[in-house]
């Protein structure tokens, strides 16, 4: 019995011809739905707080909004995820977010397909669309930042700009324009798209026949003097962007050397996340003899070699500047989007008749240089380049050192040439290359899942730990105050509670302000230091909302209304705001610390009140929480008095009536109990302080010494 034509075929042919791709499709989303799901918190800040700051506005206002204060939307992403905060429950809303986020991810197969069909078969477009969404780039999709939908984005301004350029109409033309111009709007880094479409446009014409016929009669003095203009040309761009940017005039100026240095660290990371085929493919595409009077394939090509020449110049140009500012990352993060670009490539190469063996020498060459000379990363994740997620897994599950990874990926880089070199054998059968290549094409996917995976159960992994720190339930203050405002309200916030206090705010809605006594609450967002009116404690900026929570060392004179390790919620029954006590220069574990370059340590506790008869201050001072045997003394003084307000209107003691002063040894504890009368304040000056670090403790803070302090009746 014969099998149906193409023409002839029933809706039942059709069925049983996609069932396989959507089996494959189906499976590939369970696993991306299973890696969103196993992420339990975010853990990216201050970014994914304020996204879902900027999202949680629109949902409830239809306008961008950081802790209420009115703030630029600064991408579409912001709008596609506001909707799935209209769902009342946080944890609920969050998986709905995840969910969606994968699906957007997901979507970037549609336009890699449509790409790849332009210029080979169904099946391989088919399995160039596949691959396209196993990169690292998906170890995102869990996260909130504007990549999950930059991602595919740039997949669909590269499939309209591919057909304008090859000559689909004025229509495809506009388009493109359109959502070029329109995709910068999702990340500011897509500003590449319409660079690059321009960029290609300008290669097709200078590729093409009008200006062949031109030059047909130049000279080698015509050549010299179009090379001069095109030089000239460049200079006076480099002037305008160098006017326009300060990140790049500060790294075309000084930062040279580092620009191309981080520019193909980030580039090795994305070969070794790709598994080095679709990097070579992709590369030995940009000439393919055979079809070079294919519009499809001319138009590709010409976009593929734009793109690549406009992200990795703005990838280059970010990390050198970070690396000034801020810190040294590789940036894979700004090349995923060339990926599924690479991989089409790679197709269009792999189907290719006559392959230019010198250009795909070439791109091997290049490409094992990437990843055999620079260095891997081999954090768990590496969130700025996920690509290294292979290199981690062979590190953590096999045991393999830095030297062991690079042997290993030169023998691959050597199985890849050998099947170069098989390819273009005359004598070699074409079912030898074929079922060579699809061996390597299994393998790769293989490869680059594998390292996808990897990070993303690092990522869980981190998320759990984060989830399991804090309060439980997440939502405990939504609970406690059934969604009605509420402030936080601490002092000396450390990196460590800021992420608490982030974690916090993203689970609870109904946490309005983040605010501090000592101007240390974190971002993003709008944030306010309280100062003290008067010698009782009272507050200013007083939000008139009924809940506060406040940190263990700011205790409020308000009934408690719920308690968590650190944290009270506590409800005001009368306004303006007033505290009882407050540590100030106390860390959340007690210690307060100098600096590195005054080695001398200060707290002060304000005992405010109401009481206006004498009772005890308790004033407990120790170095028990660090005992290194040959860490030296310190000099500790303690002066108390009558609280007065400083220039900073906070407590100090301008007139001590009581001041001890002893030696405080190592592991040791000294108490002191005197009769205050509130208003009452204590100060504590300890040098010099001693960094744990120097005695082999993870901690480098320049430690003076543990306070404790309790004011009871008489």
């Amino acid at each position: 019995m014969s099998s149906a034509s193409p023409t002839n075929r029933t809706a039942l042919d059709r069925f049983l011809a996609a069932l396989p791709y959507a089996l494959l499709a189906l499976a590939l989303l369970s696993l991306l739905f299973w890696e969103a799901a196993i992420r339990k918190t975010p853990t990216i800040f201050t970014d994914e707080l304020e996204w879902s700051q900027l999202s949680r506005s629109i949902a409830a206002t239809g306008h961008a909004a950081r802790r209420g204060a009115p703030f630029s939307y600064k991408s579409l992403y912001a709008f596609l995820i506001a909707p799935g905060w209209w769902i009342t429950s946080t944890s609920s809303a969050y998986t709905a977010i995840k969910y969606l986020n994968t699906v957007v991810m997901a979507l970037t197969a549609v336009p890699t397909f449509l790409i790849a069909r332009t210029m080979v078969p169904t099946r391989t477009a088919a399995a160039a669309a596949f691959a396209a969404v196993c990169t690292s780039a998906l170890f995102y999709a869990g996260y909130l930042v504007p990549e999950v939908l930059a991602y595919p984005t740039f997949a669909v301004c590269a499939y309209v700009s591919i057909r304008a350029l090859a000559g689909a109409g004025r229509r495809w033309i506009v388009t493109a324009v359109v959502l070029d111009v329109l995709g910068t709007q999702v990340r500011g880094e897509l500003v590449t798209v319409p660079a690059a479409f321009g960029l290609a446009a300008v290669i097709l014409w200078v590729a093409g026949p009008r200006v062949a016929r031109f030059r047909a009669g130049w000279s080698r003095r015509d050549y010299a003097g179009v090379a001069v203009l095109v030089v000239g040309v460049l200079v006076f761009l480099n002037a305008i962007l160098s006017q326009k940017s300060f990140e790049w005039a500060t790294v075309t100026r000084e930062w040279k050397g580092r620009m191309w240095s981080l520019g193909f660290q980030a580039s090795s990371a994305l070969a070794i996340g790709l598994g080095l085929l679709p990097v070579v493919g992709g590369l030995a595409s940009l000439w393919l003899p055979e079809r070079r009077r294919d519009p499809a394939w001319r138009a590709f090509a010409a976009f593929l070699g734009a793109s690549i020449f406009t992200v990795w110049t703005y990838t280059a140009i970010k990390a050198a500047y970070l690396s000034t500012v801020f810190a040294t990352r590789v940036e894979e993060r700004n090349l995923i989007y060339l990926g599924p670009l690479l991989i089409v490539g790679t197709a269009a190469w792999a189907h290719s008749q006559r392959r230019f063996l010198a250009g795909s020498l070439a791109a091997w060459g290049f490409t094992t240089w990437l990843v055999l000379y620079y260095g891997y990363q081999l954090d768990y994740p590496y969130f700025e380049a996920p690509g290294y997620g292979v290199a981690a897994m062979a590190n953590r599950v096999w045991h393999w050192d830095q030297p062991a990874i690079r042997v290993a990926l030169a023998i691959a880089a050597l199985v890849l040439l050998v099947t170069i070199l098989l390819l273009s054998a005359r004598r070699a059968p074409r079912a030898v290359g074929g079922a060579l290549l699809a061996l390597l094409a299994v393998t790769t996917v293989t490869w680059m899942l594998a390292g996808e995976i990897t990070s993303v159960r690092g990522s869980a992994a981190g998320s759990r730990t984060y989830a399991d720190s804090l309060p439980q339930p997440l939502d405990w203050i939504d609970r406690a105050t059934h969604g009605s405002p509420a402030t936080f309200l601490g002092e000396n916030i450390s990196s460590g509670q800021a992420l608490g206090i982030n974690l916090t705010e993203f689970w609870n809605r109904s946490v309005h302000n983040v605010w501090s006594l000592d101007g240390s609450a974190p971002g993003p967002g709008p944030t306010l230091t309280p100062d003290l009116r008067d010698r009782n404690g009272t507050l200013s900026h007083d939000p008139g909302l009924r809940f506060v929570v406040a940190s263990d060392r700011v205790n409020l004179a308000a009934p408690a209304v719920a308690r968590r390790r650190g944290v009270t919620l506590r409800e005001l029954t009368s306004h303006p705001w007033r505290l009882r006590d407050a540590e100030y220069g106390v860390s959340d574990d007690g210690w307060i610390s100098g600096t590195s370059d005054s080695l001398m340590a200060d707290g002060v506790y304000g005992y405010f009140g109401p009481e206006r008869f004498p009772g005890k201050l308790h004033v407990d001072v120790s170095r028990v929480g660090f005992c290194a045997p040959d860490a030296p003394p310190t000099h500790v003084v303690v002066r108390v008095g009558p609280l007065e307000l400083n220039g900073q209107r906070a407590p100090s003691v301008p007139h001590a009536t009581q001041i001890r002063r002893f030696v405080l040894a190592n592991c040791a504890r000294e108490s002191i109990e005197v009769v205050a009368t509130p208003p009452v304040a204590v100060e504590v000056h300890v040098a010099p302080t001693v960094r744990p670090s120097d005695y082999g403790i993870s901690d480098s803070r320049e430690l003076g010494a543990q306070v404790g302090f309790r004011f009871t009746r008489r």
